[in-house]
């Protein structure tokens, strides 16, 4: 059973739980992001070697033809990429709902937690972040950015009449350099669904009328600056758990927050 949470140092320690507890899950999920996407690696090498003599050599007629099929290799990352993310969104929708009820010790029904879910998977894959970008342009730009690596690569390689054998280390290097943005875009993703539905808890609950936001290990500035403004003067940190500029202040933000407990509660 659920210890019942009685004073804000009870209700701060749930948190930290959770919030340390999260971190764990967010990597296991960026180190899924990276295997699975970098599946394609397969496709390419296949791709190549259907293109190749029984020396191992694509002549350069083929290059033009080779280079089209690229564009096959580019929609399935992009299909790809697009599930493991959104899969991964939903994963921490769901992971902190559960926690949140655990912690609190409160219930929801299955409808409570569906719409939960759904508001905060629709709120993720819409958001426009920083970059001015949704989530299917970030994929777009991902999957794009590795097509045009992967291109540079293969017509070189043909032009200097490199084997694949030579070629598949090479296209291999290509998915390695691009992992840190895989993994950053899986984080960030992943980040702001944990943060919405917390946000989306509070409403669904009725009662957490107010959120205490955490400048997070790493202090950044966006997020000292969140932790001492006292936009409804109810003290510092202290915001709306709709306020959306909270889930995401910056990439890679390591900032939290919490909810600040009711005096109906008691």
């Amino acid at each position: 059973m659920a210890k019942v949470l009685t004073t804000q140092a009870d209700m701060d320690a749930v948190f930290r739980k959770m919030e340390r507890d999260y971190g764990a899950l967010t990597k296991k999920q960026q180190a899924y992001a990276i295997k699975e996407i970098g599946r394609i690696r397969g496709e390419t090498a296949e791709m190549l070697a259907d293109f190749a003599d029984t020396d191992g050599v694509i002549k350069q007629q083929r290059t033009a033809r080779l280079l089209r099929e690229l564009d096959v290799i580019e929609a399935s990352l992009r299909s790809n990429g697009t599930i493991v993310l959104e899969g991964i969104i939903g994963d921490s929708s769901e992971w902190t709902t559960r926690a949140i009820t655990a912690g609190m010790g409160v219930t929801l029904s299955a409808t409570q937690f569906d719409r939960i879910n759904k508001h905060v998977v629709r709120y993720a894959v819409e958001r426009f972040g920083e970059d001015g970008l949704v989530l299917s342009d970030r994929v777009w730009g991902l999957s794009g950015g590795i097509r045009d690596e992967l291109s540079t690569v293969i017509r070189t390689g043909i032009i200097r009449g490199d084997g694949i054998n030579a070629m598949i280390p090479k296209i291999r290097k290509v998915y390695d350099n691009e992992t840190w943005k895989i993994r950053r875009l899986a984080r960030n993703e992943s980040v702001t669904a944990h943060r919405a539905a917390i946000g989306y808890n509070a409403q669904e609950s009725g009662l957490v009328k107010w959120v205490q936001f955490h400048a997070g290990v790493k202090k950044s500035k966006p997020c000292v600056a969140l932790s001492e403004e006292d936009r409804y003067g109810k003290g510092t940190g202290i915001f709306s758990p709709v306020d959306t500029d909270l889930w995401m202040p910056h990439v890679n933000c390591t900032g939290y927050s919490s909810y600040v407990l009711d005096e109906r509660w008691l």
